[in-house]
C-alpha cells in the first residue's frame, strides 16, 4: 500500500479529495495548506507542488496534482467493492469523467468573475463589467448542474462515486454569503447536498478541516 499525504485547504476543491479518501478506506495523512493565509506560496509547499495549487496528493515519492486526477486515483485504488469509479461499465466510467471534466473546466471557472476577477482582467475598474457577464453565466452553469441531477440520488444515478464530493465543493461555494444572492433555487442539488452531508466520511473530513455550519458560508 503506498504512503499517501493529502495537502488541502479548507473548503477548496481539495475537500472532494479529502472526503473521497475517507470513503475509500485508504490510510492517509492530511496536511493543511491554508490558501487564505498564503501558505500555498511558502517554500515548504512549493517543494511538493511548484505550481503552488491545491490539492496535491503525495503517493510515496511522487506528487499527483489536479482534483480530477487525484479523484480518479482514489477511485482506482479504493477498497474492493467501494465502486467509487465504475470499473466494469465503460459508459458509466466515461460518465464519471464527464462529470469531473465539467466540474473542473466549466463550473469551477464560472466562479472566477466573483472569486478571482484578477485572473481574467488586469484593471480593477472593469470588474463591475466582468460581473455583468460573469454572474448570469454562473447562474446558468449552476442551473445546468441542477438539471443534470434531476431524478438522481447521486451524480451517476443510484451509486455514490468520487463525483459526489466534488459536487459538494461547488454547492458550498454557491451558498457563500457573497454568492448566494446571485444564484437561483437548485432543489435537486440541495437534496444531493443533504444526502452527502449525512455520510460519515463527509462529516469526518469537514470536522478535520474545521468547517462548521457557522463558517461554511463565509468568504
Amino acid at each position: 500500500m503506498p504512503e499517501l499525504t493529502l495537502f488541502y485547504s479548507p473548503r477548496a476543491c481539495s475537500l472532494a479529495c479529502h472526503i473521497a479518501l475517507e470513503e475509500a478506506g485508504l490510510p492517509f495523512t492530511a496536511k493543511a495548506v491554508r490558501i487564505r493565509k498564503g501558505e500555498h506560496r511558502l517554500d515548504d509547499y512549493l517543494a511538493q507542488n511548484p505550481w503552488g495549487k491545491i490539492p496535491a496528493l503525495r503517493v510515496d515519492d511522487e506528487v499527483l496534482t489536479e482534483t480530477h486526477a487525484i479523484l480518479t486515483y482514489i477511485g482506482e485504488t479504493a477498497a474492493p467493492g467501494s465502486n467509487l469509479i465504475p470499473k466494469n461499465n465503460p459508459l458509466a466510467r466515461a460518465r464519471a469523467h464527464e462529470w469531473m471534466n465539467f466540474l473542473s473546466s466549466t463550473v469551477h471557472l464560472a466562479f472566477r468573475p466573483l472569486f478571482r476577477p484578477n485572473y481574467l482582467i488586469s484593471d480593477p475598474k472593469l470588474y463591475p463589467q466582468l460581473r455583468e457577464v460573469g454572474i448570469p453565466n454562473l447562474k446558468k452553469t449552476l442551473l445546468e448542474v441542477d438539471r443534470r441531477l434531476e431524478g438522481r440520488n447521486w451524480a451517476l444515478g443510484d451509486t455514490y462515486s468520487v463525483c459526489d464530493p466534488y459536487l459538494l465543493v461547488f454547492h458550498i461555494w454557491s451558498q457563500r454569503e457573497d454568492v448566494i444572492e446571485h444564484v437561483a433555487d437548485m432543489p435537486n442539488w440541495k437534496s444531493h447536498r443533504q444526502r452527502i452531508d449525512e455520510r460519515a466520511a463527509t462529516q469526518v473530513a469537514l470536522a478535520r478541516e474545521g468547517v462548521t455550519a457557522e463558517n461554511i458560508r463565509l468568504k
